[in-house]
Parts: structure tokens; sequence; C-alpha cells
């Protein structure tokens, strides 16, 4: 035990950079739409972007009487038509990425647009209803099956991020298989205990610890 935690967090100081540089753990435990966007938008791009991303959909919804910290699909939904589609979205909050590199993919906000409709329409408005769903194979299967179906989304990489800033328990596979890689693990050890140890040792937030990996993860190619 104590030569994988040592291992990892080797890993971690060469991967993750200097901890004080490591994004603030977040989490939106009301806010479905919050949720939606950081998945979506975080995959390949640094923290700041989608801070930015955020913030103006915050001040955005302040700015018409509402609260984004509690928006649900619907109220995202809302927002795109108030702002007269995914493009003009695109343009006052979001950005201009695509969701691949392939040629003519659509952008992010397409996709963020696509995936809202996909949960609205199996009945999951909210942050606590995606975790009711979650906790229930079958339901939970249809649900990511339609996340993946929207461009850009079928890895099902960014669907895991989806559950894990909705607070859903249970570890992130994502993060996950990059303790088991990088500590050299059989598994005999659960991913979470080697974790928290190696965030102790070192003296590191376990959640900023979880989050760096899972971004670090996101811009590996593949």
């Amino acid at each position: 035990m104590n030569a994988d935690i040592e291992q990892l967090r080797a890993a971690c100081e060469r991967d993750l950079g200097d901890p004080a540089g490591w994004p603030k753990p977040v989490r939106y435990p009301n806010s479905l739409a919050l949720c939606m966007i950081d998945a979506i938008y975080a995959t390949g791009a640094r923290h700041l972007t989608v801070d930015r991303i955020i913030g103006r959909y915050r001040s955005y919804r302040a700015g018409q009487g509402g609260d984004a910290d509690t928006d649900g699909a619907r109220e995202l939904l809302a927002n795109v038509e108030a702002l007269g589609g995914p493009q003009q979205w695109a343009g006052q909050i979001g950005n201009r990425r695509p969701t691949s590199t392939a040629k003519d993919a659509p952008l992010r906000s397409v996709a963020l647009t696509e995936a809202a409709q996909a949960l609205v329409g199996l009945g999951i408005r909210t942050a606590e209803e995606l975790r009711v769903v979650a906790a229930d194979p079958e339901p939970a299967k249809e649900a990511k099956s339609a996340w993946c179906a929207v461009p850009g989304q079928r890895s099902g990489f960014t669907w895991r991020f989806l559950l894990m800033l909705a607070e859903l328990p249970g570890a992130d596979r994502t993060v996950a298989g990059y303790v088991a890689r990088e500590s050299g693990d059989d598994g005999s050890v659960d991913a979470g205990e080697l974790l928290t140890a190696v965030a102790d040792a070192a003296g590191w937030d376990v959640d900023a610890l979880h989050q760096a990996i899972w971004r670090f993860e996101s811009r590996r190619p593949g």
C-alpha cells in the first residue's frame, strides 16, 4: 500500500502541476443546467475557459431574475431559446468550440441543447431527478444511451463527469482508471481509498485532486 501511495503521488506531481493551480473543486447539486454546461465544455479545455462560461450563464440568468444554481434542463433550454438558438447562445454565453475535430462537427452549444432535450424527454429535468435515475440500473442505462447519442459524447466520458458534478455517490471511473494505471495497483485496493491516502500524505484537498485528475484525463488523446 505504501509503495502504491508513493507511486501514485509521484504520478500526480508529474502530471497535474502545482496544486496551487488546480481548479477549485466544483459541484452543482441543485443545478442540472450547470452540470451539463460544465460537462460538455470541460473536455480538452482549460478550466478557466469553463469557469468563464459558467460565469456568463450565471450573470445572464441573474439579469433575468433567475438563479443559475437552481436551474434545470428546462430552464437551460428556455435560455437557449431566449437568445435565439444554439448558435446565438454560443456567441453570448458559450464559445465557438466544436464537439470534435471532424469536418462540420456541430458546436458544443448544439450538443448541449440536444443533451438537454434528451434528458427532458426522459423526464430528467433536475439534478435530483438525475441522481434518482442514475441510481437505478435500467433507467440509468437508457439515460446514458440518450446522452451518448449526442454529438461528441459517445465515449461516455462527459456522462461520468456529469454524474460527478451532480454529486452522485461513488468514485468516477475515469479517475479510478488513472489511479489504477499510475499506481500499478492490481485492483486489490479501493481507488477512492488510495486517492485519499495520497491526498493525506501530500497535504492536498482530495476533492481538488479528484477533479485535477479528471481534467488531466479529459485532455489526453482519445
